[in-house]
């Protein structure tokens, strides 16, 4: 079972990470929101142009649209130029072309471009925090042509995103629950996240940051506690997060409140507290340093936000419009979690929807069928919270610039949906009907596949012939990709494949019962304690964990003889063969070594093979 769930784990992160690459190379060139934009932001904060100087739009349009002064005015404030080095001019590149006329192909990319002179260029994202910026645009500077530059940061933007859904996938496995683990992953990483992971910017790597963070801070609030590794985890992707946007600190502080509302309630609780009285300076110091360098992006972004970032005054008139506009903007962003492409101009085929949310829906209803009373509280809770500040950004902030407000600004929130629901079901895997746990492992990988390949298809037609051209354009393409569109179809095909193989590694996988041995022994990748049996007739339980503790509740007992419930009779004191044996099975081993102490009956449902949550 460990071979076939580290199986199941790379299947699924090599789709991701070859669908990413399938986005950075079929995607037209300026055709990621805002792209030239952050293209010359990008250049400018790699080589150390973090400011830029202010700048102004030459030839400000908005046409007759209410409130185009605002707008205008709020670029403005935000626009700022950068130095570019020869052949890095996306203007003179020509991209993007024939940007919003959807019916006609972009063969104008095709047109021959001059090499452009070292020249300056106005980024109306200037302002924008320069940390996470200057990664790709690092790399960026040292190409020699500006279709180059574009496609290098793009990979490196795609890397950190895969890397970041590879964070997410590990923490949300279970070994026990196996492929249904990560259920709420695969519904977070929507068509609309892997597109935005393959553009230039910064707004996919926050979506993916947070995605992986939220999956952290629910792992580390299972009943077993965290591994040591996810600390490190938490550190890193809460810094990266916090560095990306100026949003990004507001999902950091969010994080650990959705941990709490959803953690698992631990036995021993004051065993724990003795535990970190009695533990090491270093391991005591272990979760604070990670969290310090968290923080530290927290304040760092906050302090760029204060000295730099223009800020928008709150407008009652904006706030009571935004309010009455509400369920128009909520449907564009049912849609634009999904996959709504191009600069929010081209939607997938109606069915795709469907089919992508009926799957959230599924899950969400079995989380709630299946959950205790504590964790569904607290799934509506988290559910109702994300709403009031998606609402509260909505009217109080976007609102104010006169600008819509984008569904991918508030992705971020929207993956708590699956995510949640993903984790409730994790925990109450053994109590799922086998044709349930089976339906969920199977179909959402394949209806995630699937749409996947839907919106990469209608992407790539509507830049190869328009939307108007024939569906199946291959032959007949008025632009073409670097390469022609076979690679690239190539690797959209390998990572549906990939996420195929994984929906039938959910057809072989053994459901965990309560009270039963799980086959195959445990997996050491998922720090889930679960009675299993092993060589020397021990079980798992009687070993330390990676995070140095063992016991149901991730702490060694003091005490050899002690029981479960952390009671020890003088003379009734059972056998670690025999503490185990009843910890498998669920119930107490008839015999007269077996009895437990005066006054401390045995809860036959207290030990089960792993942790189902509250009951």
């Amino acid at each position: 079972m460990h071979r076939r769930g580290r199986l199941a784990r790379l299947l699924l992160v090599a789709g991701f990470g070859l669908l990413l690459a399938a986005w950075v190379g079929s995607n037209a060139p300026g055709f990621g929101p805002d792209e030239p934009a952050n293209f010359v932001k990008e250049v400018g904060a790699g080589t150390g142009q973090w400011s830029g100087t202010p700048g102004r739009l030459a030839h400000p349009a908005f046409g007759a649209q209410p409130g185009a002064p605002e707008r205008i005015d709020w670029i403005n404030r935000n626009s700022r130029v950068f130095r570019l080095p020869a052949g890095l001019d996306p203007g003179r590149a020509g991209f993007p072309c024939n940007l919003f006329r959807n019916w006609l192909s972009v063969s104008c990319l095709d047109r021959p471009h001059p090499r452009p002179p070292a020249t300056r260029a106005l980024s109306y994202v200037g302002t924008y925090e320069p940390y996470v910026y200057a990664v790709p645009g690092a790399a960026m500077a040292h190409t020699d042509t500006a279709l180059g530059a574009l496609y290098t940061g793009r990979a490196v933007t795609a890397a950190l995103v895969a890397g970041l859904l590879a964070v997410a996938v590990a923490a949300a496995w279970s070994g026990p629950a196996g492929p249904l683990s990560v259920a709420g992953v695969l519904l977070a990483a929507s068509p609309m996240v892997l597109f935005m992971g393959s553009v230039l910017g910064t707004n996919g790597i926050e979506i993916a940051a947070c995605t992986a963070l939220f999956a952290l801070v629910l792992r580390m609030g299972r009943a077993t506690g965290p591994p040591r590794w996810a600390w490190p985890a938490v550190g890193v992707v809460g810094a990266l997060l916090a560095l990306s946007r100026p949003t990004g600190p507001a999902w950091v502080l969010l994080a650990p409140l959705v941990g709490l509302v959803l953690a698992q309630r631990r036995a021993g609780r004051w065993r724990s507290a003795d535990r970190w009285r009695s533990a090491t300076r270093w391991r005591r110091a272990w979760p604070v340093l990670w969290l310090g360098l968290a923080a530290g992006g927290v304040v760092a972004t906050a302090l760029w936000e204060r000295a730099v970032q223009p800020h928008p005054g709150i407008r009652r008139a904006l706030v009571v419009e935004g309010l009455h506009r509400l369920p128009h903007d909520a449907d564009a962003w049912v849609r634009q979690w999904v996959g709504v492409f191009g600069w929010a101009s081209l939607p997938m085929p109606t069915y795709a929807y469907r089919i992508w949310w009926l799957a959230v829906v599924v899950l969400a209803l079995v989380a709630l069928a299946t959950g205790p009373w504590r964790a569904r509280l607290g799934f509506v809770a988290v559910l109702v919270g994300a709403a009031v500040v998606a609402v509260g950004l909505d009217v109080v902030v976007l609102r104010q610039t006169r600008f819509p407000v984008y569904g991918r600004y508030l992705l971020p929130l929207a993956v708590l949906l699956p995510l949640a629901a993903g984790e409730i079901v994790t925990r109450q895997a053994a109590r799922l009907p086998g044709a349930v746990r089976r339906l969920i492992q199977v179909a959402v990988p394949l209806a995630v596949a699937a749409v996947h390949l839907v919106g990469l298809w209608a992407n790539a037609r509507r830049y190869a012939v328009g939307t108007g051209g024939p569906v199946w354009f291959l032959g007949r393409s008025q632009w073409n990709p670097p390469g022609g569109w076979s690679p690239w179809f190539a690797l959209a095909a390998a990572g549906t494949l990939c996420l195929v193989a994984f929906a039938l590694t959910g057809l072989r996988a053994t459901p965990a019962t309560p009270g039963a041995q799980t086959a195959g022994g445990p997996d050491t990748g998922d720090l889930t304690a679960y009675p299993t049996e092993t060589g020397d007739g021990h079980t798992s339980d009687d070993y330390a964990s990676d995070d140095g503790y063992a016991s149901d509740d991730g702490y060694a007992s003091d005490d050899d003889y002690s029981t479960n419930d952390g009671y020890a009779g003088d003379d009734h004191r059972a056998s670690r063969h025999e503490d185990a044996a009843r910890r498998a099975s669920g119930a107490e081993v008839a015999g007269t070594t077996g009895r437990t102490a005066p006054g401390k009956p045995t809860d036959p449902g207290r030990h089960r093979a792993f942790p189902t949550g509250d009951d």
